[in-house]
Protein backbone atom coordinates (compact mmCIF):
# COMPACT_ATOMS: atom_id res chain seq x y z
CA UNK A 1 0.00 0.00 0.00
CA UNK A 2 2.85 2.37 0.83
CA UNK A 3 4.51 1.52 -2.48
CA UNK A 4 1.29 2.23 -4.35
CA UNK A 5 0.94 5.65 -2.74
CA UNK A 6 4.56 6.48 -3.55
CA UNK A 7 4.08 5.43 -7.16
CA UNK A 8 1.04 7.67 -7.48
CA UNK A 9 3.05 10.62 -6.14
CA UNK A 10 6.14 10.06 -8.31
CA UNK A 11 4.36 9.11 -11.52
CA UNK A 12 3.62 12.72 -12.57
CA UNK A 13 7.25 13.63 -11.94
CA UNK A 14 8.50 10.76 -14.09
CA UNK A 15 6.14 11.72 -16.89
CA UNK A 16 7.36 15.32 -16.71
CA UNK A 17 11.00 14.26 -16.93
CA UNK A 18 10.51 12.13 -20.04
CA UNK A 19 8.31 14.59 -21.92
CA UNK A 20 9.95 16.06 -25.03
CA UNK A 21 7.20 18.41 -26.14
CA UNK A 22 7.16 22.11 -25.24
CA UNK A 23 6.27 25.63 -26.32
CA UNK A 24 8.84 27.25 -28.59
CA UNK A 25 7.63 30.76 -27.85
CA UNK A 26 7.83 30.25 -24.08
CA UNK A 27 11.30 28.72 -24.27
CA UNK A 28 12.50 31.51 -26.55
CA UNK A 29 11.14 34.14 -24.17
CA UNK A 30 13.17 32.56 -21.38
CA UNK A 31 16.42 31.80 -23.23
CA UNK A 32 16.85 34.74 -25.63
CA UNK A 33 17.29 37.45 -22.96
CA UNK A 34 19.90 35.32 -21.23
CA UNK A 35 21.74 34.71 -24.50
CA UNK A 36 21.65 38.42 -25.36
CA UNK A 37 23.00 39.34 -21.93
CA UNK A 38 25.84 36.82 -22.24
CA UNK A 39 26.71 38.02 -25.75
CA UNK A 40 26.71 41.71 -24.82
CA UNK A 41 28.58 41.03 -21.59
CA UNK A 42 31.27 39.10 -23.46
CA UNK A 43 31.67 41.99 -25.89
CA UNK A 44 32.01 44.57 -23.10
CA UNK A 45 34.55 42.57 -21.10
CA UNK A 46 36.58 41.77 -24.21
CA UNK A 47 36.59 45.43 -25.24
CA UNK A 48 37.63 46.52 -21.74
CA UNK A 49 40.63 44.20 -21.70
CA UNK A 50 41.48 45.17 -25.29
CA UNK A 51 41.55 48.88 -24.47
CA UNK A 52 43.62 48.22 -21.36
CA UNK A 53 46.19 46.42 -23.52
CA UNK A 54 46.11 49.12 -26.19
CA UNK A 55 46.72 51.77 -23.55
CA UNK A 56 49.73 49.89 -22.16
CA UNK A 57 51.25 49.42 -25.62
CA UNK A 58 50.79 53.13 -26.34
CA UNK A 59 52.58 53.98 -23.10
CA UNK A 60 55.60 51.87 -24.08
CA UNK A 61 55.64 53.45 -27.53
CA UNK A 62 55.64 57.01 -26.21
CA UNK A 63 58.30 56.24 -23.62
CA UNK A 64 60.50 54.64 -26.27
CA UNK A 65 60.09 57.66 -28.56
CA UNK A 66 61.32 60.00 -25.84
CA UNK A 67 64.23 57.75 -24.95
CA UNK A 68 65.55 57.98 -28.52
CA UNK A 69 65.67 61.78 -28.57
CA UNK A 70 69.15 63.29 -28.66
CA UNK A 71 68.11 66.94 -28.45
CA UNK A 72 65.91 68.64 -25.88
CA UNK A 73 62.16 68.38 -26.37
CA UNK A 74 59.79 71.35 -26.18
CA UNK A 75 56.09 72.05 -25.76
CA UNK A 76 55.34 71.38 -29.43
CA UNK A 77 57.02 67.98 -29.16
CA UNK A 78 55.02 67.19 -26.01
CA UNK A 79 51.77 68.21 -27.70
CA UNK A 80 52.74 65.92 -30.55
CA UNK A 81 53.21 63.06 -28.10
CA UNK A 82 49.69 63.65 -26.84
CA UNK A 83 48.39 63.47 -30.42
CA UNK A 84 50.30 60.24 -30.99
CA UNK A 85 48.83 58.82 -27.79
CA UNK A 86 45.29 59.64 -28.92
CA UNK A 87 45.98 58.10 -32.33
CA UNK A 88 47.38 54.89 -30.85
CA UNK A 89 44.33 54.49 -28.61
CA UNK A 90 41.85 55.28 -31.43
CA UNK A 91 40.77 58.51 -29.73
CA UNK A 92 37.56 56.90 -28.52
CA UNK A 93 37.97 57.57 -24.80
CA UNK A 94 39.37 60.63 -22.96
CA UNK A 95 43.10 60.32 -22.32
CA UNK A 96 45.76 62.21 -20.39
CA UNK A 97 49.54 62.05 -20.58
CA UNK A 98 52.28 62.95 -18.12
CA UNK A 99 56.00 62.75 -18.81
CA UNK A 100 58.58 63.28 -16.08
CA UNK A 101 62.34 63.00 -15.81
CA UNK A 102 63.42 61.73 -12.41
CA UNK A 103 66.76 61.14 -10.71
CA UNK A 104 68.11 59.54 -7.57
CA UNK A 105 70.06 62.03 -5.48
CA UNK A 106 71.17 59.88 -2.54
CA UNK A 107 71.09 56.35 -1.10
CA UNK A 108 70.23 54.84 -4.46
CA UNK A 109 70.83 51.21 -3.42
CA UNK A 110 68.08 50.92 -0.82
CA UNK A 111 64.38 51.69 -0.61
CA UNK A 112 64.91 52.88 2.94
CA UNK A 113 67.56 55.46 2.10
CA UNK A 114 67.22 56.51 -1.51
CA UNK A 115 66.06 60.00 -2.31
CA UNK A 116 64.18 60.54 -5.57
CA UNK A 117 63.65 63.91 -7.22
CA UNK A 118 61.72 65.24 -10.20
CA UNK A 119 63.92 67.09 -12.68
CA UNK A 120 60.98 68.27 -14.76
CA UNK A 121 57.45 67.14 -15.48
CA UNK A 122 54.83 68.04 -18.07
CA UNK A 123 51.19 66.96 -18.22
CA UNK A 124 48.23 67.45 -20.52
CA UNK A 125 45.06 69.29 -19.56
CA UNK A 126 43.37 67.90 -16.46
CA UNK A 127 46.51 66.33 -15.00
CA UNK A 128 49.03 68.15 -12.79
CA UNK A 129 52.79 67.79 -13.28
CA UNK A 130 54.51 65.28 -11.02
CA UNK A 131 55.98 66.69 -7.80
CA UNK A 132 58.61 65.30 -5.44
CA UNK A 133 55.81 64.44 -3.01
CA UNK A 134 53.92 62.53 -5.72
CA UNK A 135 57.11 60.70 -6.66
CA UNK A 136 57.78 59.73 -3.05
CA UNK A 137 54.31 58.16 -2.88
CA UNK A 138 55.13 56.09 -5.98
CA UNK A 139 58.66 55.17 -4.85
CA UNK A 140 57.77 51.48 -4.45
CA UNK A 141 57.20 51.10 -8.22
CA UNK A 142 60.34 52.99 -9.27
CA UNK A 143 63.10 50.56 -10.28
CA UNK A 144 66.60 50.86 -8.86
CA UNK A 145 68.97 53.05 -10.83
CA UNK A 146 72.32 54.61 -10.08
CA UNK A 147 73.14 58.02 -8.74
CA UNK A 148 73.60 60.60 -11.52
CA UNK A 149 71.40 58.52 -13.86
CA UNK A 150 67.97 59.65 -14.98
CA UNK A 151 64.79 57.81 -15.86
CA UNK A 152 61.96 58.79 -18.17
CA UNK A 153 58.71 58.23 -16.29
CA UNK A 154 55.80 58.05 -18.72
CA UNK A 155 52.28 57.92 -17.27
CA UNK A 156 49.09 57.50 -19.26
CA UNK A 157 45.49 57.72 -18.12
CA UNK A 158 42.41 56.55 -19.98
CA UNK A 159 38.80 57.05 -18.82
CA UNK A 160 37.00 53.96 -20.09
CA UNK A 161 33.20 53.84 -20.20
CA UNK A 162 31.58 50.50 -21.14
CA UNK A 163 29.22 50.60 -24.10
CA UNK A 164 26.58 48.66 -22.13
CA UNK A 165 25.76 48.25 -18.46
CA UNK A 166 26.53 44.62 -17.72
CA UNK A 167 28.05 44.97 -14.27
CA UNK A 168 31.31 46.64 -15.34
CA UNK A 169 31.43 50.26 -14.22
CA UNK A 170 33.52 53.14 -15.51
CA UNK A 171 37.25 52.45 -15.34
CA UNK A 172 40.40 54.58 -15.33
CA UNK A 173 43.33 52.73 -16.85
CA UNK A 174 46.63 54.04 -15.50
CA UNK A 175 49.98 52.82 -16.77
CA UNK A 176 53.51 53.81 -15.78
CA UNK A 177 56.62 52.94 -17.80
CA UNK A 178 60.22 53.72 -16.86
CA UNK A 179 62.87 54.00 -19.56
CA UNK A 180 66.49 55.14 -19.59
CA UNK A 181 67.57 57.68 -22.22
CA UNK A 182 69.31 55.78 -25.02
CA UNK A 183 71.34 58.43 -26.83
CA UNK A 184 72.12 61.02 -24.19
CA UNK A 185 72.68 61.28 -20.45
CA UNK A 186 69.35 63.00 -19.88
CA UNK A 187 66.38 64.41 -21.74
CA UNK A 188 66.04 68.16 -21.28
CA UNK A 189 62.96 70.31 -21.77
CA UNK A 190 63.39 73.55 -23.69
CA UNK A 191 61.23 76.45 -22.55
CA UNK A 192 59.84 79.12 -24.86
CA UNK A 193 62.57 81.57 -23.80
CA UNK A 194 65.34 79.20 -24.88
CA UNK A 195 66.30 78.07 -21.38
CA UNK A 196 66.22 74.46 -20.27
CA UNK A 197 64.73 72.41 -17.49
CA UNK A 198 67.00 69.52 -16.58
CA UNK A 199 68.33 67.55 -13.67
CA UNK A 200 71.01 70.15 -12.98
CA UNK A 201 68.24 72.35 -11.59
CA UNK A 202 68.10 70.07 -8.55
CA UNK A 203 71.81 70.29 -7.77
Amino acid sequence: MFRSATSRLTAPLRRFLVRADGSLSVEAAIILPALCYIYVGSFVWFDAFRMQTVNLKATYTISDMISREFNAIDQDYFDGLDSVYEYLTDGVYPTQLRVSIIECTDGCDSDDTRQLAVCWSKATTGRLPLTDTDLAAKASIVPYFQWADQLIMTETFMAYTPAFNVGLGDQTYENVVFTRPRLTGQVKFELSDGTFEDCNNNN
